[in-house]
């Protein structure tokens, strides 16, 4: 049974909201909000003026949606998977029309939700086009990335990619060179100038880079 994907929060619902309206799709199949939440001036108008509905749950119930011991402020929705990733020949094409040079982040094995989702918001404090995730021993988008992330998870583009090799290659193909990062590196990633499209590839926390 294919898992379920919640966010929890009022910063990353807003930020999924803004996210649906700028790419023109709906991230959200339900809204939760406890009696509490309902209150809040702020969400109520965002929720509003976007013409959403939303249910009204106990704290409990949000619990049992997220997990217990998170911030979730009374808040809980529940995203359509399916408008979560963006194909890899979308955002292809998308670079080609843009017809300047594009840096993508490859996330490879990563395992620590926090970590990825630290990650993203970094990459997009950067000025990253997109972020690549390896669908097997990798940790994918879900609620904890989606708060770590401060909501930035909708505000770049996620792929999901299959072998890591063959995405490399045909990135290579694409004109795209590869950069590893390495913690002992004395260049930053900030100091680097791309004069080309790039992708960045970031190690597991155990193994590093390891793209066999």
């Amino acid at each position: 049974m294919k898992d379920t994907t919640y966010l929890y929060g009022k910063n990353p619902l807003k930020e999924a909201v803004l996210a649906s309206k700028r790419q023109n799709v709906s991230l959200i199949s339900k809204i939760y909000l406890t009696k509490q939440a309902e209150e809040d001036g702020k969400i109520m108008s965002l929720i509003q003026s976007n013409k959403l509905t939303y249910d009204i749950v106990t704290y409990q119930e949000i619990e049992s949606y997220v997990g217990r011991d998170v911030i979730h402020q009374g808040v809980c929705a529940l995203l359509d998977e399916r408008a979560l990733y963006t194909p890899l020949e979308e955002v292809l094409a998308k670079v080609k029309e843009k017809n300047t040079n594009a840096v993508f982040v490859l996330l490879d094995k990563l395992q620590d939700p926090h970590n990825v989702g630290a990650i993203i918001r970094s990459a997009v404090a950067f000025g990253a086009d997109a972020i690549l995730l390896p669908d097997h021993d990798q940790v994918l988008i879900n609620s904890t990335v989606i708060k770590t992330s401060s909501g930035m998870a909708f505000a770049i583009p996620i792929v999901k990619i299959g072998n890591v090799n063959t995405t490399l290659t045909k990135l290579k193909d694409n004109g795209f060179w590869t950069y590893g990062l390495a913690g002992d590196g004395d260049t930053t990633v900030q100091d680097t100038t791309f004069d080309t499209h790039a992708v960045i590839v970031v190690g597991g926390e155990g193994e590093g880079i390891k793209t066999k």
